[in-house]
């Protein structure tokens, strides 16, 4: 418990600002999450695919295969109960325009992680790949988790709520986890993003290594529902400011969309053409993400000091709440200078 309770404000109910006043509240702080939107998971936690990554995604930067492991217990020992298994989970490189080949791509991964290589990818479907591994992973559920930071944080959130409704508060600290979507410090880009929702079997995952691919992955297996992403079309574009980019979603026609989505599914059928037979289309999600410069891909949280008791989140993978927590904990921690 803490010696000297703090007075908390955490902007921002999707993953990162749930799980860090959790935490806070568990260490005796008063805290309070200020959430704009009319729920848990409103952005982009309830918007993008919840892969519990093992680093399999990442054939570019170690560093971020390095952190996925780092967290990976830690993350399942306090969140295992919200994840689900993926039975058949495959990574295959593309025979074109992969930005690795596939030696390379086991190379980076042996000694890191276990995996299995498929002998013959048309066994599974496949096509137009020159290799293909299998790979344990695990999902985390994201309506699960919706509802188990609804439940345990119940006492502490306020909804429909405008960061700057709550900026006369006497607080002690406050604790941006909005996706940098109150500021731009070290954002090369923000994306508009899409990620289509499929009907149907929940057993498979299928990525497309490394470069503009797509990747079909489990959402919610309770609800026979897959994701489904790609690096070239789930972006919409790219601009400058997260409102730039709210804007840009909000003014999006459906038919727009669901053109975009059925050209999805045509780039997954390139290379499963199963994604097209035992899938229909069921929806979509829509959301906002901020990204960093970075050449070889990495997915790294930062936690940046943009003012004397102000802290900002640009978010990771999921799996770094754990990484963000001991951030915001020594930055918290420290005693007050007179």
């Amino acid at each position: 418990m803490a010696a000297n309770p703090l007075r908390i404000r955490v902007l921002g109910a999707g993953w990162y600002g749930c799980h860090l006043a959790m935490v806070l509240l568990e260490r005796g702080h008063y805290v309070e999450v200020h959430e704009i939107a009319d729920r848990v998971f409103a952005g982009a936690s309830g918007a993008c695919p919840s892969r519990l990554h093992c680093g399999a995604h990442y054939p570019r930067s170690h560093q971020t295969r390095a952190h996925c492991r780092e967290h990976y217990d830690a993350f399942m020992k306090r969140y295992g109960h919200l994840t689900s298994g993926v039975p058949i989970n495959i990574y295959a490189v593309a025979s074109q325009d992969s930005l690795v080949d596939f030696d390379n791509y086991r190379q980076s991964l042996r000694g890191e992680m276990e995996f299995i290589t498929v002998e013959r990818p048309e066994e599974y479907g496949l096509q137009n790949v020159d290799g293909a591994i299998l790979v344990k992973e695990r999902v985390i559920v994201p309506t699960r988790a919706a509802e188990y930071f609804q439940t345990n944080l119940e006492n502490v959130l306020s909804f429909n709520t405008s960061p700057e409704d709550s900026d006369a508060g006497d607080w002690d600290w406050t604790i941006d986890a909005t996706f940098c979507a109150r500021d731009e410090a070290n954002i090369d880009r923000y994306e508009p993003c899409l990620t289509v929702i499929l009907d149907g079997p929940t057993d498979w995952a299928v990525t497309i290594m490394d470069g503009p691919f797509p990747s079909l992955y489990r959402w919610d297996a309770d609800q026979n529902l897959s994701s489904l992403t790609s690096a070239k079309l789930t972006p919409f574009c790219k601009v400058s400011s997260w409102a730039k980019a709210r804007h840009i979603l909000d003014s999006l026609e459906d038919d727009y969309v669901q053109e975009r989505a059925e050209e999805m599914i045509d780039q997954m059928a390139h290379y499963w053409p199963s994604a097209k037979s035992m899938y229909r289309l069921e929806g979509w999600r829509l959301g906002v993400r901020a990204m960093p410069r970075s050449g070889c891909d990495a997915r790294l949280v930062e936690v940046l000091k943009l003012a004397d008791r102000v802290l900002r989140i640009r978010a990771g993978k999921i799996d770094a709440v754990i990484h963000a927590e001991r951030l915001v904990l020594e930055e918290i921690d420290q005693p007050a200078v007179s």
